[in-house]
C-alpha cells in the first residue's frame, strides 16, 4: 500500500549516524560490505531475496537517487546494519528499499531509516513524500503510529 507522508508539521527526529551517497563513490570496504550483504540478502522472514545488485545501485545513484547507509566499524571492518534510498524522480520524493540486516532487526533501526529520510526531505524544502508499506510487514509498519501517513489511491 502506498502512503503519502505529510511533512508540513513534521519535526526532524534524532536518528543514528549514517552515511549519505548521491554518487557511486564508495570505499573498497563499503563496496565489499554492501556486496556481501546483497549476496546474503534476506527478507523479513529470513528467505533469500534478490531485489537489486551493485549494478542497480550504480544506476540509481546516476539517476537522482540518494542512498543512506548505517553501519559501524567496531570490529575494524565495516559491519552493515541497514540502508535505504530516496527516489527524487517522482511527484513526491519516494522513500524506497528500506532494509535492516538480520542481526540488527527489532531495535528501531527501520524507524531511523524512515525518519532520517523524512528529515532530509524536509530539509530539502518538501512538505510531502511517499512510501510503500505492506500490511503484512509488521516491523515496517511500526512508523504508522505517527499521524503523518495517508493511504494513496
Amino acid at each position: 500500500m502506498y502512503y503519502k507522508i505529510n511533512l508540513n508539521n513534521y519535526k526532524p527526529k534524532k536518528t543514528r549516524i549514517y552515511l549519505e551517497f548521491d554518487k557511486y563513490k564508495f570505499s573498497p570496504y563499503q563496496l565489499e560490505a554492501i556486496n556481501n550483504e546483497l549476496n546474503n540478502f534476506q527478507d523479513s522472514f529470513g528467505k533469500p531475496w534478490k531485489e537489486w545488485d551493485m549494478s542497480d545501485l550504480k544506476h540509481r545513484l546516476e539517476n537522482n537517487f540518494t542512498f543512506y547507509l548505517i553501519g559501524n566499524g567496531k570490529t575494524g571492518e565495516l559491519i552493515l546494519e541497514g540502508w535505504a534510498f530516496i527516489d527524487w524522480n517522482r511527484q513526491y520524493p519516494y522513500l524506497c528499499n528500506r532494509y535492516v540486516c538480520p542481526d540488527f532487526r527489532n531495535n528501531g533501526l527501520g524507524q531511523d531509516l524512515v525518519w532520517l529520510r523524512c528529515n532530509e526531505i524536509k530539509r530539502q524544502g518538501y512538505d510531502n513524500a511517499m512510501i510503500k508499506l505492506e500490511d503484512w510487514n509488521t516491523p515496517a509498519n511500526s512508523v504508522m503510529k505517527e499521524n503523518i501517513f495517508t493511504k494513496m489511491d
